[in-house]
């Protein structure tokens, strides 16, 4: 989990993502124990710090 990213320092932001997707990282988040949100923000997070070290 990234600590990084906590609800103090979060801003709400609408994602509109196709209904399949959508279930998808829903059912991964049930899973996992955590919110859509959260599924969301991992992902995202991992992406972002993969795209750096393989620009590195």
């Amino acid at each position: 989990m990234d600590t990084l990213y906590t609800q103090a320092k979060s801003e709400k932001f609408m994602l509109r993502l196709p209904e399949l997707m959508k279930e998808e990282i829903k059912r991964m988040a049930e899973m996992d124990g955590i919110s859509i949100n959260s599924a969301i923000v991992q992902r995202l997070a991992r992406c972002l710090r993969e795209e750096r070290s393989n620009a590195a």
